[in-house]
C-alpha cells in the first residue's frame, strides 16, 4: 500500500459490615471523599484496595441478555424505587471467545466531578480493551469477576440528568449482563424504555442522517489548506500552477501514519477541529496497523501491543464527525505475511473505538481487481460491520468507477446492504495492472456525496494525487511529493 503522508477473611456479618461501612462513609463524606459502601459486601474484592470476603456469597445475576440475540438493556433487579442513576448495558456484538459492549449511565443525583462505576461479571468475562473510561480493578495480572471503572478525565463532570457512555471489548462468553451496577456505590436502576414514554417525552433520534439518504448531499466535503499540493501550487506559475490547482483545490484525505500516539493524535485533533469549524466533512485515513504493507514500500505501523493505545489516542482526539477510512489493504492482505498479530481483532477494536468517538468509519477491503466480492464480504464479516458505516474500495488504486460500483454492489449484497465509498483520485484512465506510480493515469471524478439508489455513499479522493506510491517508476519514498506524476495526472484528467 502506498501511504499518503503523511484481597482478608471476614469475621463479621453482612449487617455488621454494612453498619460499619455507613458510619465510615458518613465521616469521610464530611471530608469530601467518595466512599464505596456497597462494594464492601462483594466477595470478589472489586472495590479499590482489593479486599475480599470468603464468607459472603456473590450477588447473582438474574437476568440474561444472550450475546447471540439483540439483547434488551439490562438493569439492576433490586434497585430502589427512586434510584440515583440508571444504566443501560448492551452487548452489541459477540463471537465464540469475545464480545463488545456499550454502557450508558445517567446520573439522577447531585452533579459529579469524577465518578466510578462497579459491577460483577457472572461468568468468565474479562475486559480486554476499554474506551471512554479507565479500568481500576481488577489490576494487571489479576483475574476476578469484580470490575471497577472510573472516568477518563474528559468525561469526569456528570451533571444531574447527564449521561456518559463508554464501551469495551471483552473476552469470554457474554451470556448475561451484570445484575447490579453501582455509580459511586449507589445502586443504579433500569434505563427507561423509550417506547413507554409519552410522545412529547420520547428522546429525539440523535444519530445523523446516513449519507445516501435524503437531505445529506447539502453537506460538503472539507478541503484543508495545508496539503503538499497546496504548497506546490502556491509556489508554481503559469500552466504548472493551473494543473496543480486541480489537485490543491479539490478536497482530499489526510493520512495519519506516525507510530507515535501523541503525534498521530495531534494531527487528528488539528484537522478535525478545523473541519468541524468549517462545517464540512473531514476525511482521514488511519494507516498504522501492525505488519503494514507486509514490508513493502509502505512498511511500518505500530507494534501489536501498542495498537490499541494508538487507536485510543486517535479516538480521543476526534472532534466532530469526520469520516475515516480504516487501514488500507489490511483486510485484503490478511494472512499474507508474518507480524500481523490479531489483525481482525485490531480492526474490530479500532472500528468500535472510532465509532464511539463520533467518526463514520469505512473499513478498507481492497479493490475490484483483487479478491472476489464474496471473499471481500467474508473478510468484512470477520471484523463485523456493527461499528462501521461500510467499506472503502480502490484506495490508492486505479480501477474505474464503473467497475468499482459493480463490485461494490456485489459486496453490499453479501453484507446485508453495507454502504461503501470509492477512491477516484487517480482512476480517470482506469488501471493498466500496475499499482506503483504507473504512467498514463489521470485524475478521476471530483469528490462528491452520492444519492443514486445504489449503496454508494460517496466518491472520494482518499489517496492524495501527487504523493508517491514508493520508490518505483522514478518516484521518491512513499508519501513524498512527486510533482512530475502530479502534473501528469492533472494533464490527463478529463475535466
Amino acid at each position: 500500500m502506498r501511504e499518503g503522508g503523511g484481597g482478608q477473611e471476614a469475621t463479621v456479618t453482612r449487617q455488621d459490615r454494612w453498619a460499619a461501612g455507613v458510619a465510615v462513609a458518613a465521616v469521610l463524606a464530611l471530608a469530601g471523599i467518595a466512599v464505596w459502601i456497597g462494594l464492601a459486601s462483594w466477595d470478589d474484592g472489586a472495590a479499590p484496595g482489593g479486599s475480599s470476603s470468603a464468607t459472603e456469597p456473590a450477588p447473582s445475576a438474574t437476568a440474561s441478555a444472550p450475546a447471540t440475540e439483540s439483547p434488551s438493556p439490562q438493569a439492576p433487579t433490586s434497585a430502589p424505587a427512586s434510584a440515583p442513576c440508571t444504566v443501560e448495558y448492551v452487548v452489541l456484538d459477540s463471537w465464540p471467545d469475545g464480545f463488545t459492549v456499550d454502557v450508558t449511565v445517567r446520573n439522577l443525583g447531585e452533579p459529579l466531578d469524577g465518578w466510578e462505576l462497579a459491577w460483577r461479571f457472572d461468568g468468565d468475562e474479562r475486559i480486554e480493551n476499554l474506551w471512554n473510561a479507565e479500568l481500576v480493578a481488577p489490576g494487571e495480572g489479576e483475574s476476578r469477576p469484580g470490575v471497577v471503572l472510573r472516568d477518563a478525565g474528559h468525561n469526569a463532570a456528570l451533571a444531574t440528568g447527564a449521561e456518559v457512555t463508554f464501551g469495551f471489548v471483552g473476552s469470554g462468553a457474554a451470556t448475561v449482563a451484570p445484575a447490579e451496577v453501582r455509580l459511586d456505590g449507589r445502586l443504579c436502576g433500569p434505563a427507561p424504555d423509550d417506547d413507554a414514554l409519552p410522545d412529547d417525552e420520547a428522546p429525539a433520534d440523535a444519530a445523523p442522517p446516513a449519507p445516501g439518504g435524503p437531505g445529506t448531499t447539502a453537506r460538503e466535503l472539507y478541503r484543508h489548506d495545508a496539503s503538499r499540493a497546496v504548497t506546490a501550487a502556491s509556489a508554481a506559475r503559469g500552466e504548472t500552477r493551473r494543473l496543480l490547482e486541480k489537485i490543491s483545490t479539490t478536497p482530499h484525505a489526510v493520512w495519519v501514519t506516525d507510530a507515535s500516539p501523541a503525534t498521530a493524535a495531534s494531527t487528528v485533533r488539528e484537522y478535525t477541529t478545523k473541519a468541524a469549524a468549517d462545517g464540512g466533512i473531514g476525511l482521514l485515513v488511519l494507516y498504522a496497523v501492525p505488519g503494514r504493507d507486509c514490508g513493502q514500500h509502505s512498511s511500518g505501523g505500530v507494534a501489536g501491543s501498542a495498537y490499541a493505545k494508538w487507536i485510543d489516542a486517535v479516538a480521543d482526539a476526534v472532534v466532530g464527525e469526520p469520516w475515516i477510512v480504516l487501514e488500507p489493504d489490511a483486510l485484503a492482505m490478511l494472512g499474507d505475511c508474518d507480524g500481523q498479530g490479531d489483525r481482525v481483532g485490531y480492526l474490530r477494536y479500532a472500528a468500535t473505538a472510532l465509532a464511539a468517538a463520533g467518526a463514520r468509519v469505512y473499513l478498507d477491503v481492497g479493490h475490484s481487481g483483487w479478491h472476489s466480492p464474496e471473499e471481500a464480504a467474508r473478510r468484512l464479516k470477520l471484523v463485523g460491520l456493527d461499528h462501521v458505516a461500510g467499506f472503502a474500495l480502490n484506495v490508492s488504486n486505479f480501477q474505474t468507477t464503473a467497475d468499482s460500483i459493480a463490485y461494490g454492489e456485489k459486496v453490499a449484497a453479501s453484507t446485508d446492504g453495507a454502504r461503501y465509498v470509492i477512491d477516484t483520485s487517480r482512476n480517470g484512465n482506469g488501471s493498466d495492472g500496475s499499482w506503483c506510480n504507473p504512467r498514463g493515469r489521470a485524475l478521476g471524478e471530483r469528490p462528491r456525496l452520492v444519492d443514486d439508489g445504489t449503496h454508494l455513499d460517496a466518491l472520494l479522493w482518499v489517496k492524495p494525487p501527487g504523493e508517491s506510491d514508493g520508490t518505483c517508476n522514478g518516484g521518491p519514498a512513499s508519501g513524498q511529493w512527486f510533482e512530475e506524476m502530479a502534473l501528469e495526472l492533472a494533464r490527463n484528467a478529463h475535466w
